[in-house]
């Protein structure tokens, strides 16, 4: 075998038989031969046994977990269909119904003549469905830049009410509607109209600080139109309609409809003539004294209607936005002021109910008088002299009024006070009316007696100091005032609300010399209230001035005063009742500045009333020039 290489091949291995050990040989038998027959029977039916427990332990664990999965399921049947069905039942509304509020006619509002001061017109609202844009593949700026000037609103906004997520957008509310006729006329897609009410006044924002205004979802928020909510505001109705899954309404689909109701009709006492006159004679003296503002009350002496309340400046009930929050409010009732000298009537009439002074008994009044470490002094300089009481009142001397108030003590000044209506509130019920401020005499110092027996060192609204007058003029009682006289029932008449309270303050005899005194301050020669002369009536009434309390600190604002004069005519058979008072004027004198303003107003709303003049004599006397001309008082005016 030379020139051959020998190569030697390696010959496989003969694969092992199935079920062969991997060292080779047949796997070994069990139960081995070497047990015999008996053994191998028995491991056989211990291997069966084996089997049959295995197979019951699977199906026992798949019993228990078929089970536990059954009632999981069943406890959620119930959880959805009895437990939380309601909740589900909403959910399915929710998504397949859409639920719009139908609001209702908000009551009206009218002067006693029966003109309408406040009352629902409808307008039409505008609002989207989104959700149209996104699924047509609509761009909505184009909608967006048609609709923003027809309903007044800036671009952007429009948009963005266009592009929320959701089915139901407002893109404006409350527009004329002719307006609404425009845009329902260029039927733009996804654009819908409502029909809603919105809130008028058709008498220009007269009496706006009494009515109040309501806000763009008809609720009132200021005035009678929030203190009566629950009567004008009606109830409002609904509207069921059926829509598609993704918001869209079905044309055809089912509709419920479950109407509104109408809120009542209130018929108020203002008379509109009467609140145009005061306003008007109220905005010019603010502007002929530079006042901050002013404010003036009429009210009915018998009844306590209150005919006029006003406050200058005013604003446009219609148009709040940018409006002044002082303009807004209602200041015959919210706003409290020292009343200064027209507190004498308090003073004195509780003196001469308590008998401790006659109108003729003389007193020695000096020019200055000292009580507890402070000197009071008259406004202007005198020589002590002789006054009797009734000169006291029409000259408005502090000194003398002092000297009386030191015979009636604390606690009989207080009870007057209270007894007059200080401290608490008219019963008027209007939102934000003040108390007042009167401090119990526990807290009254050596000084408090003769400063607030010539009104400074308590607090009331003008309405109180008008009721204080009212009380004198009618007879001694205090009336409870009156702005509402009631409401228009369905059968279109009018139901007159509760009859006001009345209470007895003092005697009519002491109500009868109060007003003969007041009679004097309008017509005596040394009267500080002659300019609140009425020409053919006799006029009871009282000055005022007094120092304007600080708010931002104790004490009070350097020069800055109040001017009122408060009274009522005829003064020999009173029927109304009028308060004037002004808010920093540059003439502080209650006869100067706040005098001739009660003068005009009283003279309108007695002549529009028709009540008829006062004697002869005294309307002669009432229609002398000179006297309607009188020049301010030589003793000046007086100094709370």
């Amino acid at each position: 075998m030379s020139g051959q290489s020998t190569l030697t091949r390696a010959r496989p291995r003969p694969a092992a038989p199935s079920g062969a050990s991997r060292r080779g040989g047949p796997p070994p038998r069990w139960p081995p031969p070497s047990w015999g027959p008996a053994a191998a029977e028995w491991y056989g039916r211990l291997s069966a046994a084996l089997r049959r427990s295995r197979s019951r332990r699977r199906l026992t664990v798949m019993l228990a977990g078929y089970l536990v999965l059954t009632l999981l399921m069943s406890w959620r049947l119930v959880s959805i269909q009895v437990l939380q069905s309601e909740e589900y039942q909403s959910l399915a509304a929710r998504q397949t119904h859409r639920d719009i509020e139908l609001p209702a006619r908000r009551g009206r509002l009218y002067a006693r003549d029966g003109e309408p001061l406040a009352m629902s017109l409808e307008a039409a609202t505008v609002y989207a469905n989104p959700r149209v844009y996104e699924r047509n593949g609509i761009d909505p700026s184009f909608i967006a830049a048609t609709l923003a000037p027809l309903v007044d609103r800036p671009l952007l906004d429009v948009m963005r009410a266009l592009t929320k997520d959701t089915s139901f957008s407002f893109v404006a509310r409350q527009l004329p509607r002719e307006v609404g006729e425009q845009i329902e006329a260029l039927k733009l897609p996804g654009i819908q109209l409502l029909s809603e009410p919105r809130r008028v006044y058709p008498s220009d924002g007269l009496a706006a600080q009494t009515i109040g205004f309501a806000g763009v979802d008809n609720q009132g928020l200021a005035g009678l139109e929030a203190q009566y909510e629950s009567v004008l505001a009606g109830k409002p109705g609904r509207m069921w309609l059926e829509r598609a899954p993704r918001g869209l309404t079905i044309d055809h689909g089912s509709r419920e409809v479950e109407p509104s109701v109408a809120g009542t009709d209130l018929v108020l006492t203002l008379d509109r003539e009467i609140q145009h006159a005061t306003e008007r004679a109220l905005a010019d003296a603010v502007a002929e004294h530079g006042a901050v503002g002013g404010s003036a009350v009429v009210v009915d002496a018998e009844s306590g209607e209150v005919l006029a309340m006003a406050s200058a400046p005013t604003y446009d009930p219609a148009r709040i936005d940018g409006s002044d929050e002082y303009a807004r409010r209602n200041r015959v009732v919210t706003d409290v002021f020292e009343p200064g000298s027209v507190n004498k009537v308090i003073t004195a009439a509780a003196a001469l109910e308590a008998g401790l002074v006659r109108p003729d008994e003389v007193f020695t009044v000096p020019d200055t008088f000292p009580v507890a470490g402070k000197r009071f002094k008259d406004s202007s300089p005198h020589e002590t002299k002789p006054m009797t009481f009734a000169q006291i009142m029409e000259e408005s001397s502090n000194v003398g009024t002092i000297q009386v108030a030191l015979r009636l003590g604390e606690e009989r000044m207080y009870r007057a006070l209270r007894a007059f209506g200080y401290g608490e509130r008219t019963g008027l019920g209007f939102p934000g009316e003040s108390a007042g401020l009167l401090w119990p005499t526990e807290d009254w110092s050596g000084t408090s007696l003769p400063t607030i027996s010539i009104g400074q060192g308590v607090s009331a609204t003008l309405l109180q100091v008008a009721q204080v007058f009212g009380v004198i003029a009618n007879g001694g009682e205090w009336v409870e005032p009156l702005l509402v006289r009631g409401e228009v029932g369905p059968d279109g008449m009018l139901r007159q609300g509760e009859t006001p309270k009345r209470r007895r303050v003092v005697s009519r005899e002491t109500a009868t010399q109060i007003a003969a005194m007041l009679s004097a301050v309008v017509e005596g020669e040394r009267g500080t209230g002659t300019r609140a002369a009425v020409p053919g009536y006799r006029v009871a009434g009282k000055t005022g001035t007094a120092q304007k309390a600080s708010t931002t600190r104790r004490g009070y604002e350097d020069g800055a005063y109040i001017a009122s004069f408060a009274g009522f005519a005829p003064a020999d058979n009173p029927r109304l009742v009028a308060a004037v008072m002004l808010d920093e004027p540059d003439t502080i004198y209650g006869g100067v500045a706040a005098a001739p303003v009660f003068s005009e107003i009283m003279s309108f709303a007695l002549g529009h009333r028709r009540i008829p003049p006062s004697d002869a004599a005294a309307a002669a006397r009432a229609a002398e020039p000179a006297r309607a001309a009188a020049p301010p008082a030589a003793a000046g005016d007086d100094d709370g």
